[in-house]
């Protein structure tokens, strides 16, 4: 038995199971928001769970951000599987007689996947501790993995066309190829910074699952060749950072990411960096000037990061997202999904994790959010870089290009698009960083053109056109889309008043 199963063999067998009734309080940045450690004490909850022998657990949220403050109360059955129940009420737990009902009565949950594929198959299911997280399958896929070859490896990203969930979708094997191909030493920079307004789906799955993130950097370090790793995380996720930074302790305690566990002498050192929290941060070149402690602006290209990133070396950079999904490719049937964050008039805003080969309709999925076609005059797809999908729409298929980064918000029947359009034409002038001219004037001028009673279309059309082909970074380039998308499909809301 090599060393690596030896470790991984004695972590699994580290964790037996917990108690036979746990209640899983799902804290995270929803539960902290909705006060749920007070929810949990103003109705008695601890006291209820101690009178019933159920052992109570602070883990992360579980995607359902709409619940918050919930719970989800999971007990094994006679063959030793577990089954759940969610609470979107916490007080519905506080009947002692209702305890005995749910214990022995209770149905398998339709809130997880079978814990064989999928992204969020173990988010609001971990316990934080290393144990449980190999035991529902962590670091599995990356040892099947080293008992091959690179080049299989890699051949195995390129036969899925695995493609970047940041927003460009670059084919994620040509970017490590083409690092690989460089004299080292090479960089790895993982990029959750997300400061798009809209996208929580990265800290959701950094706060419940940061050992998948993990296992996806090990894949990615034994194929392209890295030993030195740093993960861009947004200086306001603090409980994203908080609870990656406890994932990096224990896998580097376990061995998991030395030579004990890894091939070939290989040892990665993974440095977690905090950004400003702007949304230019989210932008790769950026990212590299904040981590060599210079001015965060964009930089000039070519040359690209796999040729010359970090402090001149090749450089992989990958979004959170794009790293976790490799760790699906080894799977019996790897499921082509993107995870959304999906907000605004929809009755269960939260992270979903949606097929992107063209099989769910964009009604299909307001209709599973609570959502209501009808009453819903548009969605906008990508924040202040998007553009809106409006009715006449809905009934076609979510397309993989078509959704960004993921941050779809559906808006309320009584929106005015133009105020959309305006308020996410400011925000790009305020987020600016200046570097640039056509990206620093023509914010401005594209807001002040937006602010007369009639637009003139001719002009913003000119405007958005010099702003996207001259601009340094994406954040300028693509500043106009929403506006030019606005512009297409509810063309007479331009005329009267701003």
């Amino acid at each position: 038995m090599s060393p690596r199963h030896v470790i991984l063999e004695t972590l699994q067998g580290g964790y037996h199971g917990g108690a036979e009734s746990r209640l899983m309080i799902h804290e995270g940045t929803c539960g902290t928001a909705t006060n749920v450690r007070q929810e949990v004490e103003r109705v008695g909850l601890i006291e209820v769970c101690e009178e019933n022998d159920v052992e109570v657990v602070y883990g992360s949220c579980d995607g359902n951000c709409w619940a918050a403050p919930s719970a989800t109360l999971r007990h094994e059955n006679d063959a030793s599987e577990f089954v759940e129940k969610r609470f979107s009420r916490l007080d519905e737990l506080i009947r002692v007689e209702d305890f005995g009902v749910l214990l022995n009565g209770m149905q398998r949950g339709q809130g997880f996947v079978d814990g064989k594929s999928g992204l969020l198959d173990r988010l609001g299911r971990l316990d934080g501790s290393l144990e449980h997280a190999v035991w529902l399958g962590a670091y599995s896929n990356v040892d099947q993995i080293l008992r091959g070859s690179k080049s299989d490896a890699l051949q195995r990203i390129e036969d899925w066309k695995l493609t970047g969930r940041g927003g460009a979708h670059f084919p994620t094997a040509l970017k490590w190829r083409l690092a690989s191909g460089n004299e080292g030493p090479r960089y790895l920079v993982v990029n959750a910074e997300e400061g798009e307004p809209g996208v929580f789906k990265d800290r959701h799955l950094l706060e419940g699952d940061p050992h998948r993130l993990l296992e996806g950097i090990l894949i990615c370090c034994f194929v392209v060749g890295i030993e030195k790793v740093f993960i861009y995380v947004n200086g306001q996720a603090r409980a994203a950072f908080n609870s990656l930074s406890k994932a990096v302790e224990q896998a580097k305690a376990a061995g998991l990411l030395g030579p004990e566990f890894l091939p070939n002498g290989l040892r990665v050192d993974i440095e977690l960096r905090q950004g400003a929290g702007g949304y230019v941060c989210g932008e790769e070149s950026v990212i590299l000037n904040s981590i060599e402690g210079a001015r965060p602006v964009p930089r000039f290209k070519p040359p690209f990061a796999t040729d010359e990133g970090l402090w001149g070396r090749p450089t992989v950079i990958n979004n959170a997202e794009t790293l976790a999904a490799v760790t699906t490719l080894w799977q019996d049937e790897p499921p082509p999904t993107k995870l959304v964050s999906l907000s605004g008039n929809v009755a269960r805003p939260g992270v979903y994790e949606v097929p992107a080969d063209g099989t769910l309709s964009w009604a299909g999925l307001l209709l599973q959010a609570g959502g209501e076609p009808g009453s819903t005059p548009a969605i906008l797809l990508g924040g202040p870089s998007g553009v809106f999908v409006i009715p006449e729409r809905y009934d076609e298929k979510i397309k993989m290009s078509e959704v960004g980064a993921g941050g779809l918000v559906a808006l309320a029947p009584d929106s005015s698009i133009r105020s959309v359009v305006q308020a996410l034409t400011k925000y790009n002038l305020r987020e600016s960083c200046g570097e640039c001219t056509p990206c620093r004037e023509g914010t401005l001028r594209l807001d002040a053109l937006l602010s007369v009673d009639t637009v003139d279309f001719d002009k913003v059309t000119s405007l958005v056109e010099v702003m996207s082909e001259a601009s340094l970074c994406m954040l300028g380039g693509m500043a106009g889309r929403p506006v030019l998308s606005a512009i297409e499909d509810f063309p007479t809301i331009w005329k009267g008043k701003a």
